[in-house]
């Protein structure tokens, strides 16, 4: 049964404490040999200014790509031709109470039948993440998140179907080449944090849906 699946990520949640765990151990430019350049880059001073901070966020937000780390913000799919469904994080709704919402349903719908997951990347992030995350949590899906497995056997990547194992595409680029509609206005995948903390997380949902419904667009293109 072709399950087709999305999820958004964010980092690691107590930023404060991991961006600061982050600043004990990053490092200065390893060109720079001179001690006062050395502290200008690391007191953030004259053209230095907000260097170091802004080296800092980026390896913050990185966790999110980190299943270790990150967390699932929201993740939807669509069963066959059903409409998409979509859980997030919000008040009263926690990583752990999402995964067991989204296993209930999915397993619900799979009447005992095995999955086949669909997606963009999937081998390389989805898959892996989410299996992560419901161990984290331990929760126990009651269906195989096949983490480990082979394209067009254990799960269809769309990413893999058209580029091959050695080169890539990203989603928008392959839906640009199909003639398929693009990635809504306003967001993407590097502004989800940011939508995350302002608790705008209807849009965060309904961007993950759009993206459901894209690749289920170019697997019927691709996989006919």
């Amino acid at each position: 049964m072709n399950i087709f699946l999305d999820i958004e990520t964010i980092p690691q949640q107590s930023e404060s404490e991991t961006k600061a765990e982050i600043a004990s151990t990053i490092k200065h430019p390893v060109q720079m040999k001179k001690p006062e350049t050395i502290s200008a880059w690391h007191n953030g001073e004259g053209s230095y200014a907000g260097v170091k901070e802004a080296l800092i966020d980026d390896t913050y937000r990185k966790t999110s790509f980190d299943g270790a780390k990150g967390q699932i913000c929201s993740i939807a799919y669509a069963f066959e031709d059903n409409d998409p469904i979509a859980w997030a994080q919000e008040e009263g709704v926690d990583e752990e109470t999402l995964l067991l919402e989204f296993s209930d349903q999915l397993r619900a719908d799979l009447t005992g039948r095995p999955p086949f997951f669909v997606g963009h990347y999937i081998s390389g992030f989805d898959l892996a993440f989410l299996w992560k995350r419901c161990v984290i949590n331990r929760v126990i899906p009651g269906f195989k998140i096949p983490h480990i497995g082979r394209h067009d056997k254990d799960y269809f990547d769309t990413m893999i179907a058209w580029a091959g194992y050695k080169d890539r595409i990203s989603q928008d680029a392959l839906c640009q080449a199909l003639g398929i509609e693009g990635k809504p206005d306003g967001i993407d995948g590097s502004k989800v944090w940011d939508f995350f903390k302002e608790g705008r997380i209807e849009e965060i949902k309904a961007y993950n849906i759009d993206d459901v419904l894209k690749v289920r667009k170019i697997y019927n293109r691709i996989a006919s």
